[in-house]
């Protein structure tokens, strides 16, 4: 039988101390301070900060200005994580190792993304995902509604790009790509109706049906729109599983498997593209190039376990505006959030990051309320044109892994052996 000191000093190591610290704190700042009121606030602020690095109110600040303002908001994560946070010695250095992982992959790589959003789930330990989510969608739609209202009356810039060979006009709204724009619209729609999944019906699906096409009318951003009229079925498929339609069940069941199989399929096509290929070439011309730059990515930079520095131009912001006018053949980017994470992050990270979006649409079904596994289903086809998957400045649902929600027996169950543990 084992004694409660020793579950104590073993699953909770330097509890007293670290309460000791927070109660300081407290005292300090005359106020209660909570893990997840102190994740929250850092979240904010950092997504704020991310938000506006991929609007044009960059050209307010200097070049790495808000990049390192970013990191005010991951240090409080980070003081969650290892003062708040209640862990053994083992998940204390699964957590360091874990983040010694992405800091290699930032190092290796030169992309900072894949950092910031894995201190995002880690520091989500016992805050509701709800909440989280919840905040992302209010403070992501006023700063996207700041910066379109700013970007109509001149107080920052709004890109228009023309489609090759036609009129047809590209609006930016203020962020540096009409894609990007498309994407930010897209991932707050997608956190709208994870919230809403319940009472989701025809004015739901009619209103994003709406705004599908007000972005296809003045971003002409029509992939991002076709995954936002897709999620209309997905959707609809989701609420009659969770209301035990044995049909929509068994469809629903297999979402777990869709970031494996159109992250493997997407690779593939990736590589194996040749343009002597008719069926590929088609393909390829759908996607607006992207298997060519995919298949130059991976030809010239290979796969590693850790990743490695990948030399792109792209077109947006002002630099790429100008690269569009004077020197259009230089462009290179790769679009698609598998391949390019498989080739900057490496095979290590691109594998978890697909288990974890595996388990949590496995949880979600398991749990028969199946709204994330319809969001990870959305996800995982966004993926193969969209290269937001894994950044916090667009998308927020990774973080569900290690929030409260999805595996609240588990957690239900040890916070309240810690609890009881801590009765003297």
């Amino acid at each position: 039988m084992v004694s409660l000191s020793n579950v104590r000093s073993r699953d909770m190591p330097n509890v007293g101390r670290r309460r000791e610290l927070i109660m300081r704190l407290s005292r300090y700042l005359n106020v209660e301070i909570t893990g997840q009121q102190l994740y929250l606030l850092g979240f904010t602020y950092f997504f704020t900060i991310a938000f506006l690095q991929t609007s044009m109110f960059l050209e307010f600040f200097g070049k790495n200005t808000l990049h390192d303002l970013s990191y005010l908001g991951l240090a409080l994560i980070l003081l969650k994580i290892f003062i708040f946070d209640k862990k053994s010695y083992i998940q204390y250095l699964a957590t360091i190792i874990v983040l010694g992982i992405l800091a290699i992959t930032w190092r290796t790589s030169g992309e900072f993304t894949m950092l910031p959003m894995g201190i995002l789930v880690l520091g989500a330990k016992d805050v509701d995902f709800k909440q989280i989510i919840r905040t992302y969608l209010i403070v992501g739609t006023l700063i996207l509604m700041v910066t379109i209202v700013s970007s109509k009356i001149d107080i920052i810039r709004n890109l228009v790009y023309y489609r090759a060979g036609t009129s047809i006009s590209r609006q930016s709204f203020g962020i540096i790509y009409p894609t990007d724009f498309a994407a930010h619209v897209l991932f707050l729609v997608m956190a709208y109706v994870y919230l809403k999944f319940k009472k989701a019906n025809w004015k739901t699906y009619l209103g994003i049906i709406v705004v599908s096409l007000l972005v296809i009318k003045f971003c002409d951003a029509r992939l991002s729109a076709y995954i936002m009229l897709l999620m209309v079925p997905v959707i609809w498929i989701g609420k009659q599983a969770a209301q035990g339609n044995k049909f929509c069940k068994f469809i629903a069941n297999f979402s777990w498997s869709t970031p494996i199989i159109f992250g493997y399929v997407t690779v593939c096509l990736g590589y194996f593209f040749t343009i002597s290929n008719p069926i590929l070439k088609k393909i390829d011309q759908i996607l607006s190039s992207r298997l060519y730059y995919e298949h130059v990515a991976i030809d010239k930079y290979g796969v590693s376990l850790f990743g490695r520095h990948m030399v792109e131009h792209a077109w947006g912001g002002l630099s790429g505006l100008r690269m569009t006018e004077k020197s259009p053949q230089s462009y290179f980017f790769i679009d698609s959030s598998y391949v390019r994470m498989l080739i900057l992050y490496g095979l290590v990270v691109t594998l978890f990051v697909l288990v974890t979006m595996a388990i949590l649409a496995w949880k979600s079904s398991e749990m028969g309320e199946y709204s994330l596994a319809c969001i990870i289903v959305l996800l995982s086809i966004a993926a193969i044109t969209e290269q937001h998957l894994y950044d916090p400045a667009y998308d927020p649902f990774l973080i569900a892994l290690c929030a409260k929600g999805y595996f609240s027996k588990w957690q239900i169950a040890r916070n309240n052996l810690n609890e009881f543990s801590d009765v003297d």
